[in-house]
């Protein structure tokens, strides 16, 4: 596989004529846009996905607020890609920072996610796993928690320089039954991070745990406030 993938535009009627229209295949490594009412949704296949009708793994990327996820996505697609799983982001309507909350990312995901099912029954029975860094972290672990809510596969959680555990808080949002307790849940922190350092993991997993969360990974990198993409794709490997 090529060490950078080029990650080429669709347009959004391409995609929405394919899929409603019945065709059955997909460029690899092309970022399609759709829309799913005030969101965007992007979603980038894995080389050798061509059929649609074939399983894959989603992986699901957020970012803090105020951010833009789809923005965010060239950080972790060569990552992913490489393992064979699919990337998926959501952006909405550009709101104040305070304003983007846990509950209104997830309403942007939500529609998003809405609409793949719609256009793409199958991807609902496709393991899913969500993944961010520093506030995407955070976010990830809730939207984690919402995913498995919705009925989505959800395997697995990666945590990039995750100071808080807002695992338990999604828990206690959108209360996804005892299932969510054992998913995978991947923590990354830096040895020289001042923001989320190997301390703030250690208490992230210790809250995890006293919450029930059974399958919990914690790892540390030498660096600072950065992801790691080793173990993004340690985590990926885990989480299959």
């Amino acid at each position: 596989m090529r060490a950078a993938i080029l990650l080429v535009l669709l347009p959004l009627a391409s995609l929405a004529q394919g899929l409603r229209f019945g065709t059955n295949i997909a460029a690899p490594g092309q970022i399609i846009y759709f829309a799913a009412r005030q969101a965007k949704g992007a979603l980038v296949l894995p080389e050798g996905y061509t059929n649609l009708l074939q399983p894959a793994r989603l992986l699901v990327v957020s970012v803090p607020s105020g951010g833009s996820s789809i923005s965010w996505m060239p950080s972790v697609t060569n990552v992913a890609l490489s393992q064979g799983w699919a990337v998926l982001a959501a952006d909405g309507p550009k709101v104040a920072v305070n304003d983007d909350t846990i509950q209104h990312g997830w309403s942007m995901l939500s529609a998003v996610l809405q609409e793949l099912a719609r256009t793409w029954p199958q991807a609902k029975r496709w393991k899913v796993a969500c993944a961010g860094f520093s506030g995407g972290a955070k976010r990830s672990a809730a939207v984690g928690a919402a995913m498995t809510k919705d009925g989505w596969r959800v395997v697995g959680v990666f945590m990039g320089g995750c100071n808080e555990d807002r695992a338990t808080t999604g828990m206690s949002l959108f209360q996804p039954g005892p299932t969510f307790k054992s998913v995978r849940m991947f923590l990354s922190n830096g040895d020289n991070d001042p923001i989320a350092g190997i301390e703030y993991g250690e208490r992230v997993k210790a809250s995890m745990m006293r919450s029930g969360f059974s399958n919990v990974r914690l790892e540390h990198y030498p660096g600072e406030h950065r992801l790691n993409k080793e173990h993004l794709r340690d985590a990926l490997l885990w989480f299959e």
